[in-house]
């Protein structure tokens, strides 16, 4: 049920996605294509400060999706765009029809609701994509992932009406798994 993950980027260089796994499927304006691990992605040039923009979900019900995300705290918001001229340009796609943009507040990443447009074929989700977690910061007393509390579970904890799986993650947890994984920064 994942559609895409979209990202704007500074720049980009198809020839070094297809170097290292990626299978590009189209790119005039923007690319659209396969990560490695089977994800697919939508790049854009812009000039946005966040790449990460949103994750695009095909939904069953964008009506009902929306309601289920509302009571995980997203709400409307501004449709992101990554170019000034907001998908009015040749650059960028304008926002798809029928879909809705919800985000926990305007300057986080947030989900795109897409309409199915084939309501008589089932949905299938994207096996790439585990969990959808979604990282929160833990309210006062609750001090999320420290070594009084116990082991954070990836597994999902509810499953959004287009069978997304969702965990939740505390924003420590997150930022200690960044520090673990993160690659030594090189020399010139």
């Amino acid at each position: 049920s994942i559609a895409y993950l979209q990202l704007g980027v500074p720049q980009y260089r198809i020839s070094q996605m297809v170097k290292y796994g990626g299978n590009v499927l189209d790119a005039y304006g923007w690319v659209n294509v396969v990560s490695p691990s089977g994800l697919p992605v939508r790049g854009i040039v812009g000039i946005t400060a966040d790449p990460m923009m949103f994750l695009a979900v095909n939904c069953v019900d964008v009506a009902k999706s929306e309601e289920f995300y509302a009571k995980l705290g997203f709400v409307r918001q501004e449709y992101p765009y990554a170019r000034l001229n907001k998908g009015q340009g040749q650059f960028e796609p304008p926002r798809p029809p029928k879909s809705v943009y919800v985000a926990p507040s305007p300057n986080s990443m947030g989900i795109l609701l897409l309409q199915n447009k084939n309501r008589k074929k089932a949905i299938v989700p994207n096996p790439v994509l585990r969990t959808l977690n979604v990282v929160y910061a833990p309210s006062e007393g609750d001090t999320g992932n420290n070594d009084s509390s116990p082991a954070v579970s990836l597994d999902p904890v509810v499953v959004d009406p287009s069978s997304v799986p969702i965990s939740f993650i505390p924003v420590d947890y997150l930022e200690k798994e960044i520090k673990a994984t993160a690659l030594p920064m090189l020399s010139n």
